[in-house]
């Protein structure tokens, strides 16, 4: 049984053994991070300069050197921290949690855009009154679109009539002599949402300045002029100037003036028999027929449509082969597709890449990555750079050698010391005077006084006057403001939103007002948090007092150590709303305070290298 081993001996070690074969899990990371490198896909070109869109973004033909940049017309910004509204960019708030308004980003959470102006949001709930916000649970917006009031609302009951209030209980609202005025309820107050009539009994039909309160014939009756029409049997009819009933087969009734609607189409048949489905208006068997084009084959296959017809086609496969809807004779030695064409692998000469066929092909070639066919015997192919040494190490376009150097995201590095990669730089472990943030590599020369504690915010450089609001997938910047808190990766005003397990809701339970919920990061530990004693595991299930992990590794970066805990590992939670939300299934560092999330790295195999190298400068 394995106790403590180092972490570097060979994989039949328990430990390494989870993390190879039994590591089934979802592993959570920042955005930008890739799991595999595709690196031909990042090479683009402007105005003749190649360049890696993960480091640099070309606007309006100008090359901007930086990384996760992105363009607002011909202008180039970064959308972790900025955001773009018509071609103007306003910095500090980054574009996944922002909104438009006008040409100013504003926080949706937080504020109310009223008409093209950013407002504070009074309560969560807030809607606008011209440039106001108001809170609709006790205030009214009254008056014209161009002329309104604010009301403090008498009642639920109260509704507006101009720029006045009323009780829709006790009073209605009528236009008299051009101007909407309250009045007591009476027979011919029936105003639309009055609430002066029972809706379910009675109908109130008629022009605005004319109308009559009837009971109601059924609940199919509706309003036509001043009376009312069975809707499933008649039709409202506008007839010499004047709305007349009509019978439902009458002409008028399938006029578009009619307003009775359509009778609906005869229901389709069900297919309740075992293994059967509808084809047309009938079943068929699916082991013993093909549906194609709504009629039954029998034993012939429907080829679907492709590139060669647009309606399927009925064929026979034992004669031809279709091939993205292309039906052609059947070859013994065309057994196979290769997009629309027909081949076979007892072909000499032909090679299908990518569903592209090529013929005169020589004998031993192969498909490179990006799918065009080169001979491995003769030479490398690096994307679609082709390099006459053969059995050579791509690097992006170029080949390089792994002993001497280094390949980060496909650019060359010359080896060095404790190397690592970051974004497609490389850096020492050893140099204090760096930073790697999800990719991206600081120089904390640059940076004053507070390099030396300088932390990270996803990609970001976070500064002494910003907060860091983190969920499983985002870590984003703020400026930090007073009565603000991080829930997730949101920045949430505290007299407006609860916060529990890094999810905002109303301000129902005033304990959670001002709570704050968020993941820690592995990559702002300090060298005692590192390389001491953490665990990593697998949560199995999460309750209000307590987390189930299992696959738990005890890890010591400093010794490089690791050690199998026993399943199932219950880890007691210490208050359940200011903990991150926690998914089952999903892996996560933890110690006996945190759960902390690496936004560095792909998996949890390349973060314990990290561990490990950084705390034993290997």
């Amino acid at each position: 049984m394995l106790q403590n081993r180092p972490l570097m001996s060979p994989l039949r070690h328990l430990g390494l053994v989870w993390l190879m074969c039994g590591y089934t899990s979802v592993w959570a990371f920042a955005p930008g991070t890739k799991a595999a490198r595709k690196d031909c896909s990042y090479r683009k070109n402007c105005e003749g300069i190649q360049y890696d869109i993960r480091e640099a973004v070309c606007c309006k033909n100008k090359l901007h050197q930086e990384p996760g940049l992105s363009c607002c017309k011909e202008k180039a910004f970064n959308p972790a921290t900025a955001t773009c509204c018509e071609a103007n960019i306003t910095l500090g708030l980054s574009e996944k949690v922002s909104a438009c308004c006008g040409k100013e980003a504003y926080s949706p959470h937080n504020e109310i855009c009223c008409q093209s102006t950013v407002v504070t949001k009074p309560v969560p709930k807030a809607e606008c009154c011209g440039k106001e916000a108001l809170d609709v649970d006790k205030q009214l917006c009254c008056g014209t679109s161009d002329n309104t009031t604010i009301l403090i609302r008498e009642s639920a009951h109260h509704q507006c009539c101009g720029h006045d209030q009323f009780n829709t209980k006790t009073e209605c609202c009528l236009e008299i002599n051009g101007a909407l005025k309250k009045q007591q309820i009476h027979s011919n107050c029936c105003a639309e949402n009055s609430e002066a009539f029972d809706v379910d009994k009675h109908i109130c039909c008629g022009p605005f300045d004319a109308q009559t309160i009837l009971i109601r014939n059924s609940s199919r009756h509706e309003c036509c002029g001043h009376g009312q029409y069975d809707t499933e049997n008649e039709c409202c009819c506008l007839i010499g100037g004047s709305l007349k009933k009509q019978p439902i087969n009458s002409s008028c009734c399938t006029n578009e003036t009619g307003t009775s609607p359509s009778k609906p189409e005869p229901p389709q048949p069900k297919c309740t028999e075992p293994q059967t489905s509808l084809c047309g208006s009938s079943c068929y068997n699916l082991s013993q027929f093909r549906c194609c084009e709504r009629n039954q084959t029998k034993p012939h296959w429907c080829c679907s449509p492709g590139q060669c017809d647009a309606a399927p086609t009925v064929y026979d496969p034992h004669t031809h082969i279709c091939c993205d809807g292309c039906v052609s004779e059947r070859k013994p030695w065309k057994n196979q597709c290769c997009g629309q064409a027909p081949y076979g692998l007892a072909q000499r000469g032909v090679l299908c890449c990518n569903n592209t066929l090529y013929k005169d092909r020589e004998d031993g070639e192969e498909c490179s990555e990006i799918s065009i066919p080169y001979n491995p015997a003769k030479g490398t192919i690096c994307c679609s750079q082709f390099h006459g040494s053969p059995g050579q190490h791509c690097c992006g376009t170029e080949i390089y050698q792994p002993h001497t150097e280094m390949c980060c995201n496909g650019h060359r590095h010359p080896k060095v010391k404790n190397g690592h990669c970051c974004g497609i730089r490389a850096y020492s472990l050893t140099d204090p005077h760096v930073k790697c943030c999800a990719g991206r590599l600081y120089e904390l020369k640059d940076l004053g006084k507070h390099g030396h504690n300088a932390q990270c915010c996803g990609s970001s450089l976070q500064k002494p006057q910003d907060v860091c609001c983190s969920s499983e997938n985002e870590e984003l910047l703020y400026a930090k403001r007073t009565g603000f808190r991080c829930c997730g990766h949101l920045y949430y005003n505290t007299s407006l939103w609860s916060c529990c397990e890094g999810k905002l809701s109303l301000p129902h339970q005033p304990q959670h007002q001002g709570v704050e919920s968020k993941f820690l990061s592995v990559n702002n530990l300090n060298k005692t948090g590192l390389c001491g004693e953490m665990k990593i595991g697998i949560v199995e299930s999460v309750s209000l007092h307590s987390i189930v992990f299992s696959s738990v590794l005890q890890i010591h970066g400093t010794n490089a150590t690791v050690k199998p805990l026993p399943f199932p590992y219950i880890l007691t939670r210490r208050g359940h709303c200011n903990s991150p939300k926690l998914t089952p299934g999903k892996t996560y560092f933890f110690d006996e305070v945190n759960v902390f999330i690496d936004f560095n790295h792909d998996s949890p195999l390349q973060s314990l290298h990290f561990i490990i190298s950084i705390c034993n400068r290997l």
